[in-house]
């Protein structure tokens, strides 16, 4: 198995639902968005996707969050908690589509807010 991986760091505001129901203060963060690619095979120029295009699904996929309040984005902004391991999960529904194909597979998202604090989605 063939894996390659690409990161951006991109600041960002969010406040989550607590336990007890009430909001945290809005806080910002240096997000680190790291996504993992995989194959069995490489293509004919023994690559597993350029990441020139990684780069460019990734700031796009990025490009409603950055310096933004993450809530107040979709599907944030329809009072959804905008916990790491969560938008993990949306960024990964941003950027498989564009990525995914019969020979290469985006599989893992890990999403990082602070340098002991991450949030990860993983296809199985």
């Amino acid at each position: 198995m063939f894996i390659v991986a690409e990161e951006r760091i991109f600041p960002a505001t969010h406040r989550i639902l607590l336990p007890t129901g009430e909001w945290e203060p809005l806080h910002e963060h240096d997000w680190l968005l790291k996504i993992y690619i995989r194959c069995k095979e490489l293509d004919d120029k023994q690559l597993v996707i350029d990441f020139l295009d990684l780069q460019r699904y990734m700031d796009e996929a990025l490009a409603p969050y950055i310096g933004k309040d993450i809530g107040e984005q979709p599907p944030f902004n329809e009072g959804i908690s905008p916990t790491t391991e969560y938008f993990a999960w949306v960024l990964y529904q941003s950027l498989a589509p564009k990525i995914d194909d019969e020979r290469i597979q985006l599989y893992k998202v890990e999403l990082r807010e602070a340098p002991t604090s991450w949030g990860i989605y993983e296809v199985a």
